[in-house]
């Protein structure tokens, strides 16, 4: 039981939740590099900015966890970048509990935008690079990705800010007044929040 506390604890503290809309903690980030490529980062004046080197058609960048989420209805991002080459791909993925990587190939996003692009109702539906005899949304999804593949070796940078995954349900607990207090608890390994007569997952959907 305490093991399970620690970790719904720690849920909290990772994503902001508010009605179905998961927001991405910026300082979460982890590095993911392919052999002999890296990825520095720190977060300045609400971005994540990312450094990294790797070579040709390699890749280097971030990843956060997602703590096993069953569904995603989309994403939304903003992001820029600084390549000093002729085309660097910008590939934003779901990973899922499997290990396949889901991007969107009809978005082919580059990083040679020094101005800020917004992007929302991304889904990433399509296997990046992976193998799997199962569909999209058929495993939970563990981490949400963005990383630079170049078409020549290169070192250079890119930014990300106001990441946030959509999810489904999530419509009943802001119609709760928020004035009452809320208590948390743990059913079956589950987290639930008692608030105003009505409970809520960790999700923000209304457990009936």
């Amino acid at each position: 039981m305490k093991k399970t506390l620690l970790f719904a604890a720690a849920l909290f503290a990772a994503v902001t939740l508010n009605a179905g809309e998961i927001t991405i903690d910026l300082n979460a980030a982890s590095e993911i590099a392919y052999t002999n490529c890296s990825a520095t980062f720190a977060v300045s004046d609400g971005a994540l900015n990312v450094n990294y080197s790797a070579g040709a058609w390699e890749w280097a960048g971030v990843e956060f966890d997602l703590n096993n989420l069953e569904a995603v209805t989309s994403l939304s991002f903003d992001f820029k970048g600084q390549t000093p080459n002729e085309w660097t791909s910008f590939i934003i993925y779901l990973r899922d509990s499997e290990g396949a990587r889901w991007y969107d190939d009809a978005d082919d996003f580059s990083l040679s935008h020094a101005d800020w692009l917004v992007k929302t109702g991304y889904l990433p539906t399509k296997l990046c690079w992976d193998v799997a005899d199962y569909a999209f949304g058929e495993r939970p999804f563990t981490k949400l990705g963005f990383m630079a593949n170049p078409m020549v070796a290169e070192s250079s940078t890119f930014s990300i800010r106001n990441i946030k995954v959509i999810v489904p349900g999530g419509t009943g607990i802001e119609d709760v007044d928020v004035s009452a207090k809320a208590v948390k608890m743990v059913r079956d390994g589950q987290l639930l929040i008692i608030r105003d007569g009505k409970t809520f997952n960790a999700l923000g959907a209304e457990v009936k």
